[in-house]
């Protein structure tokens, strides 16, 4: 059954001083390309957290490049691939002459910069949750343990088989809670994230030493967890002029 957690809870009276919210959906992991979408996760959810607009949030855009040949490619375009193998054959009897004389001839760098494939974008988060009660202690610490969670595999009854960890989407979004649930609009903030796996989940449930626990039953009255994911499918333009990104199986699906 799909859980739900929401810090502070949908009861606080601090919900109209939070103008942009971070929502994370998890969702079982799939080979398919139609599960592997952002709309997907977000409908197959079974878990869904949603929290204030993170302290930080970073997104790393990269690409990964190799030396890559492109002579015969220049050939074809200047039309002289004809006269490719006689300058070939020059260039290699000037070589033999220069290392014979003690020169200092090398062949010319036609290499290039050519893309590398398995580049992901990464997203890391340092989120501060500080509890005004014991019910936001209670939501928080649920909060931390779902992330702590879904980092791994899941145990099937076959002690030779497990689950590939889950499925995660996040996005941002402007909305009254306590008003209206279901009235959100996605904002800019959060860099259009791919569908992505969970790397990392580093809990600190002592942030504030002063005042570490809350309740006859010592909840953490503040937690800091830093998340780390990466995407899982490379990244595109998608094509029609505009700035959006897609996933491959976006592309697909």
């Amino acid at each position: 059954m799909p859980v739900e957690f929401t810090f502070p809870p949908n009861n606080s009276t601090f919900h109209q001083d939070i103008p942009v919210w971070m929502k994370f959906y998890c969702a079982d992991y799939s080979t398919f390309a139609g599960n592997r979408t952002r709309d997907s996760v977000t409908s197959r959810a079974y878990v869904t957290l949603t929290i204030p607009y993170p302290q930080q949030h970073n997104t790393l855009n990269s690409q990964s490049y190799q030396a890559g040949g492109s002579l015969n490619v220049r050939a074809i375009e200047k039309g002289i691939l004809g006269n490719l193998i006689g300058e070939q054959i020059a260039a290699t009897a000037e070589l033999a002459n220069s290392f014979f004389s003690g020169g200092g001839v090398l062949r010319f760098d036609h290499f290039e910069s050519i893309l590398s494939p398995g580049a992901r974008r990464t997203h890391t988060f340092n989120i501060n949750l500080i509890s005004k009660n014991e019910e936001e202690s209670f939501q928080a610490n649920k909060i931390a343990l779902c992330f702590q969670t879904n980092v791994f595999p899941i145990a099937l009854d076959n002690y030779l088989t497990m689950r590939h960890p889950p499925l995660w989407y996040f996005k941002s979004i402007v909305t009254d809670i306590r008003a209206d649930p279901g009235l959100e609009t996605q904002t800019a903030w959060d860099g259009q994230p791919l569908p992505c796996v969970l790397r990392s989940v580093d809990i600190n449930r002592s942030p504030i030493l002063n005042t570490p626990f809350i309740g006859s039953d010592f909840k953490p009255v503040a937690l800091n967890i830093k998340l780390s994911f990466i995407e899982l499918e490379p990244a595109l333009q998608k094509g029609d002029g505009s700035l959006n990104i897609i996933s491959r199986s976006e592309r697909l699906a």
